[in-house]
Formats: structure tokens, sequence, C-alpha cells
């Protein structure tokens, strides 16, 4: 008799209610200060990609093989010539890593790092493994040009492999991915 009592009694249906409410505007919160931070992350590798490559195009590349590229002596054209895609230092892509470069290309890691450390003033947390920087001869350029070399290409720097961890989902060991930002420009200022 005394236990039925006690099934039947309303005393701090408020407190369980405001619990669990609670709970699910908390998470709620939770979620949405993540996705802003979630977004903030991935503008901020943006404007680290932009400023990368705005570098790119007007230091040296990272390549040697495009540095002092003879289009004269190299592909036979005249001077002043536009340069066909197909006159080329022996590729037409050359996209380097902190660590290498594709397509027999050979790294300069002086010209590597100057684009990384720009690149870190915007985002902090970027380290030079998640830096790419490609180098595509796309037809651009003139033969003879007395400034370094005679190619022009399209520079395409990006950020790959970052991930995020979200406050609300720490206890789960849960990360999502950053997608990879890149930016791409023309490569028409690159001096020596």
């Amino acid at each position: 008799m005394i236990r039925s009592g006690f099934l039947r009694r309303q005393d701090g249906a408020a407190a369980v209610e405001f619990a669990l409410v609670s709970l699910i505007f908390v998470s709620m919160m939770l979620g949405v200060i993540d996705m802003a931070r979630y977004a903030w992350e991935i503008n901020s590798a943006k404007a680290a990609a932009r400023a990368g490559a705005r570098l790119a195009i007007v230091i040296p590349p990272v390549v040697s093989e495009l540095v002092n590229f003879d289009a004269v002596t190299s592909c036979s054209l005249g001077g002043g010539s536009a340069i066909p895609q197909t006159c080329n230092p022996g590729s037409t892509d050359y996209s380097c890593t902190s660590s290498a470069c594709t397509a027999g290309g050979t790294l300069v890691s002086a010209n590597f790092t100057p684009i990384v450390t720009q690149m870190q003033q915007y985002y902090g947390r970027l380290q030079a493994s998640n830096v790419r920087v490609q180098y595509s001869q796309r037809g651009l350029g003139v033969a003879g040009s007395p400034m370094g070399s005679d190619i022009e290409p399209l520079v395409t720097v990006s950020i790959t492999g970052l991930t995020f961890q979200p406050i609300a989902l720490q206890v789960f060991g849960v990360t999502l991915p950053i997608p990879t930002v890149e930016t791409t420009l023309v490569g028409e200022d690159m001096t020596l």
C-alpha cells in the first residue's frame, strides 16, 4: 500500500523534465558552436591557401626544373614567341610536397619553406606535410623572357589531410575531415 502511493506522487516531475530538456538544449548549443568552429577552420584554411598561392607566384618555383627554363634553346622557339603546352622542362605538371616533387622534379626546399611560413600566419596549426604546390604548364609564357623562366605555369597551392575535433563529440573520439582547399593563380611574376 505504501508502495502504490509512492508511484502516484508527482513531486519532482518538473526537475526530471528540466533535466531532459536542458540536456537536449546543451547538446544543441554545443553542436551549433562546433559547426561555427568547423566553418572557421575551413575558412582559415582557405585564407592560408590563398596567401600561399599569392606568395608562390612571386618567388622562385619550388621545383628546380622550372627555374631558368629557356624555351628559345629547349624548344627552338624564336624570342617573343608564345610557348606551346608541349614545350616544357620534362613534364607539364609538377606536384611538390615538403619531401619531394612528382614527375622527376627536384624539390627546392628553400623556396617551399617561405610558402608554408606565410600560410601558417593564417592557419597556425598547418604543418608543411599538409601543403602541396603544383605547377601546370598550359601554354602560357613568352620565349626569351629575360626574367627567369619562360614558362608561366598555373600555380595551385592546396591544403590536405587536416581534421577537426568537435567539442560535443570529443568523448567519443570523433573527428571530422577538413576538405581539401586549394587556390590557383597564374605564375607570371615568378622571379629569381
